[in-house]
């Protein structure tokens, strides 16, 4: 049988008081482990690997939304399980100017995700309309009822150019239009093809109103070819910069 343990959603001010009944992963209570003006909000569970199943990432978000809704907070990442209080409180005492600097530099903001797509039936056949040079290329590679491979790779390779370079202009034009109302942002790379863009943003929560007239602005700038997506507000997970010593070992 699995030692009991502390699974841990984040770090707060210990002034953060969870609410009366308020539950975690497996219906275990919430409670707050403190040193100094700093806690961690953690709840017991046994010591094992967690699997990111629906019926275990639905409670920690719902913590994390909950205690960054109401303190300064850093949220964790999903899986932390420490043997014991000693140890977490450990880790407050060992690294405290770094989480109490990280909840400072949080708090009241949030993440909103933006991205941005094609809304085309056939990328590349959007591109050769947009893109003379490689509607010109793929027609002469193509005149001929048996192109050879290395102009086949030609065509594709101008292709990966112009989507790379206009990726990268398109991306930009959407980022200088929000840069006022933002704190940070984090690019990530594009899954596929007619994927523009991938942006996560860190803004302040008093800005909000703000963010959502220059998005509207923003937005304008493109045409019935593409598609933004936005997700959030949510916690500021992608913007936590915590690198936690311990006696022993990095986290």
């Amino acid at each position: 049988m699995a030692a009991v343990g502390n699974y841990l959603y984040g770090f707060t001010d210990t002034r953060f008081m969870p609410e009366a009944g308020l539950r975690g992963l497996a219906d275990a209570p919430i409670r707050v482990l403190g040193f100094r003006d700093v806690g961690a909000v953690v709840s017991s569970h046994p010591v094992q690997r967690l699997a990111p199943r629906r019926a275990n990432l639905e409670p920690h978000h719902r913590i994390v939304r909950h205690m960054s809704s109401r303190a300064p907070s850093v949220p964790a990442a999903f899986g932390h399980i420490s043997e014991s209080e000693e140890e977490i409180v450990g880790v407050l005492r060992e690294n405290y100017e770094e989480i109490r600097s990280e909840l400072n530099r949080l708090a009241d903001k949030a993440e909103v995700g933006l991205k941005l797509c094609w809304a085309v039936d056939n990328i590349f056949e959007y591109f050769v309309r947009i893109h003379d040079d490689l509607r010109k290329l793929r027609d002469r590679v193509f005149a001929s009822s048996n192109p050879s491979f290395d102009d086949k790779l030609k065509v594709g390779s101008l292709f990966e150019a112009f989507l790379k370079r206009d990726r990268e202009r398109l991306s930009t034009l959407l980022i200088e239009g929000l840069k006022p109302v933002i704190c940070d942002y984090i690019s990530k790379p594009p899954r596929d093809e007619t994927t523009v863009c991938d942006h996560s943003f860190l803004i302040e929560c008093s800005r909000a109103d703000d963010f959502v007239a220059a998005l509207k602005s923003a937005s304008a700038q493109f045409d019935s070819n593409f598609t933004l997506h936005s997700s959030g507000p949510w916690p500021p997970y992608s913007f936590v910069r915590l690198q936690l010593q311990t006696a022993t070992h990095a986290a």
